[in-house]
Parts: structure tokens; sequence; C-alpha cells
């Protein structure tokens, strides 16, 4: 197996394409759609799930086969047709200095690899085993996402309002990383969940209030 770099990309307004139009394509689409990419279907037919989002105007599609100069202007490259040789001829197309590309089922033909995920609010959690076997990527999603539920969304939404909120404020690194470290202890956690929110801001106003008398606390 390959090892491979975890990291997180953004794909904002770039360029990606997908070849194929069936339901492993959806998939691909999908995920694609949810990171805000600008998306290109190329294929003959499509599910009507596809033909929906093309007439919703969400994906572009290039109703054709795939010839050779298709891949021009695109950053990342996912293939999902049912041909493994049409698969490995378009893997044979890709500029790999300069575009990722994705062969469904064929980790040997992948520069990258999309792993088992669910989001919760600011929250992402992955798991792969480098192809090795898909399956157990996605039992051990299943586990995490009962282990991990939606109060966790409201909990890193909240999260993320704090951290914007200190940073805005005239606060020492030290201080700032004791607060950011506090609010992910297991109490300050569990009160977030139990809606104790606005009784937590006022505790870290009081916390940057009375750390110096020099630093003056903007309303939250």
């Amino acid at each position: 197996m390959k090892p491979y770099y975890p990291m997180m990309v953004d794909l904002q307004d770039r360029a990606c394409i997908v070849i194929g139009g069936g339901e492993v394509a959806k998939r691909k689409i999908a995920s694609l759609l949810q990171a805000n990419a600008a998306v290109t279907m190329l294929s003959p037919q499509a599910v009507p799930e596809l033909e929906k989002l093309v007439e919703e105007r969400k994906i572009t599609w290039k109703k054709r086969v795939y010839t050779e100069g298709d891949l021009q202007g695109y950053f990342l490259v996912v293939v999902a047709t049912d041909n493994r040789q049409v698969n490995e001829m378009i893997y044979q197309d890709v500029n790999h200095q300069i575009q990722l590309v994705n062969v469904v089922d064929s980790p040997e033909l992948c520069s990258f690899i999309v792993p088992a995920s669910f989001n919760r609010g600011h929250l992402q959690i992955a798991v792969a085993t480098f192809g090795a076997s898909p399956g157990l990527s996605r039992s051990i999603k299943k586990q995490l996402e009962h282990q991990f539920g939606e109060e966790y969304a409201r909990y890193t939404d909240f999260l993320a309002e704090m951290r914007s909120w200190i940073f805005q404020q005239n606060v020492e690194p030290k201080l700032r990383r004791q607060l950011f470290d506090l609010l992910v202890t297991e109490d300050y956690q569990q009160r977030a969940m139990d809606g104790e929110v606005e009784a937590i801001k006022q505790e870290i106003v009081r916390m940057i209030s009375n750390s110096s008398p020099k630093i003056q606390v903007k309303n939250t």
C-alpha cells in the first residue's frame, strides 16, 4: 500500500471533473458539491439525480464520451466509469504534475483517496485504511457517528464563535491558549452542550478582565 499524506483540500470554486454518470459518480459529485467545488460531469448518460443537478445548474454536463484533452483546465479528476480499460486510459492522460486524480476502486491509479467521513458542524471526522479495507473504514465511521452526535455541531459552532471573539480581545498569547484549552475540557464541553453558553461566555469575560488591568474587554 502507498503511504498517503493526510490533509484537507480547499476546493472552493476549483474546477473538478467527474467522468461517469452512474451511482458511483453521483456519490463523488455530491461530496464535491459539499466542498463548493465547480463540478463538470462527462458522460453520455446520467442517473436521474444527476440530471436534476444539471437542471438546477449545480453542475455542468458534457454529454458525450471521453476524448483526449478533456482533462485540460481541471484541478481534480475523478474517474468513475465501469470500464477498467477506459479508466486506465484516462489516468494516462492526467497531468500528474498539476492535477490530482482518483480512479474509483483502483488505489494504484490514485494520487489521492477519499476517506469515509462525516460532519458535525465545524467538526469533520475521516477514516481511511489506505485502500486495504474500505468496508472497515465505513464500519468505524458508523461507530463514530454514534459517538459524536448532532450536539457536536452546536458545540463546534460555539467554539468557532468564542475563538473569533477571543482573538478580537487584547489578550496575551499565553492566556489566549489557556482559554482555548479550557473551552475543550470535558466540563466545559458538557456545559456548552447542556445549553450553558451564556454563562460560559461571562466566565471567559471575567477571566480576561481579571488577567490584567490594561486589558479592555469588548462586549460579546
